[in-house]
């Protein structure tokens, strides 16, 4: 059960996509995710009744919706989460009794029966086309696209299969400013995330991996591989590229970038190109995109997309006679907090409802 007596917090970042409706779809997503949840399958069970109907499986890869909350108070709205586990995945443990030894035993072991370690696990709320995502380390507003994909199509059918389902980015405008429409550059990338020594090429896609897990100063960081294709192309061999990362100074941070935009003498030009490279990019990280506007400046972060700050409640476990703090966050201050995100949107202007 979910204890909600809890006195530590988080700080976490609400992520803010939108819906990206045809005129052809008659219900907000709100509407489609709630019919999907109340869909009677066979037996007469409707798919929030039981977590196995929510559970797609890609591979070895298992996501489900685990909470589920259909409003709060007298505000219409879906609220939720996403569990990410691998079936039969081991864990790893270091065994500890003997406090003389000079080294310890490290083994991975199974979960107990009928158990399932979780990798993951993001939260989101859907209020009419507004969606407000936590994101956690393998679970993002990618992965919940793909989810919704799989819910609201091939398992209850609300939307056609050739829907595209995509919960687009909304920029800043209180940051930017100006005419959002009006795109004149998209640039990639930021300061690169740098280890305490330089690995060759070989291991480069590792420590990436290594990088993205820990995600190591996220609000300004990108990851190394980013960096490195995008050196490799304008330098033209692995080995340039490694010589410039060596003569890099360790104190040092390599700032990498990408600028895309359009130069003519035309006064107006269509901006469309830029505008759907930006919806392509839209799961980019937040640190490594930045979209400028006619007549005006990246803020000082780089931030271009909607977010907004929280602290949230952990869950305490009982351990014996004491509890512990665990890294969960509580679900019920998770809803308070995108709650709260919506109504700073729209109090604020930055969203209509």
């Amino acid at each position: 059960m979910l204890s909600r007596m809890t006195t530590e917090c988080k700080p976490i970042t609400i992520h803010y996509r939108k819906f990206k409706r045809a005129t052809t779809v008659s219900k907000t997503l709100e509407q489609l995710v709630r019919s999907a949840m109340n869909h009677k399958l066979p037996g007469n069970i409707r798919v929030k009744d039981r977590y196995l109907d929510r559970l797609h499986s890609v591979n070895t890869d298992n996501f489900f919706i685990n909470t589920y909350v259909d409003g709060a108070g007298e505000t219409p709205l879906v609220f939720g989460d996403i569990l990410h586990f691998t079936k039969g995945h081991l864990q790893a443990l270091c065994h500890t009794s003997d406090t003389n030894a000079a080294s310890v035993e490290v083994r991975q072991m199974r979960a107990p029966a009928q158990n399932e370690y979780v990798h993951s696990q993001m939260f989101w709320m859907i209020k009419s086309d507004h969606v407000f995502v936590v994101q956690s380390m393998s679970l993002r507003t990618a992965e919940f696209e793909l989810y919704l994909d799989w819910l609201l199509k091939d398992k209850t059918k609300q939307l056609s299969p050739d829907y595209e389902i995509i919960l687009d980015s909304r920029f800043d405008e209180t940051a930017i400013g100006g005419n959002l429409n009006d795109i004149q550059e998209i640039i990639v990338g930021s300061v690169v995330a740098r280890p305490s020594t330089i690995p060759d090429k070989a291991t480069n896609e590792q420590l990436s991996e290594v990088m993205q897990r820990k995600q190591i100063d996220a609000g300004r960081k990108i990851e190394r591989s980013t960096a490195w294709a995008i050196l490799e192309q304008l330098l033209g061999s692995e080995a340039r590229v490694s010589s410039l990362m060596d003569a890099v100074p360790l104190e040092a941070d390599l700032n990498v970038q990408v600028h895309i935009g359009y130069q003519t003498k035309k006064r107006k030009i269509s901006r469309l190109a830029l505008r759907q490279l930006e919806t392509g990019l839209r799961n980019l990280p937040d640190s490594q995109l930045q979209v400028k506007a006619k007549g005006t400046n990246v803020a000082a972060d780089g931030t271009i997309r909607l977010h907004h700050n929280a602290s949230i409640r952990l869950i305490k476990t009982q351990d014996g006679d004491s509890q512990i703090i665990s890294t969960l966050l509580d679900p019920y201050d998770v809803l308070r907090a995108t709650v709260e995100a919506y109504s700073s949107f729209i109090a604020n202007g930055k969203i209509k409802g």
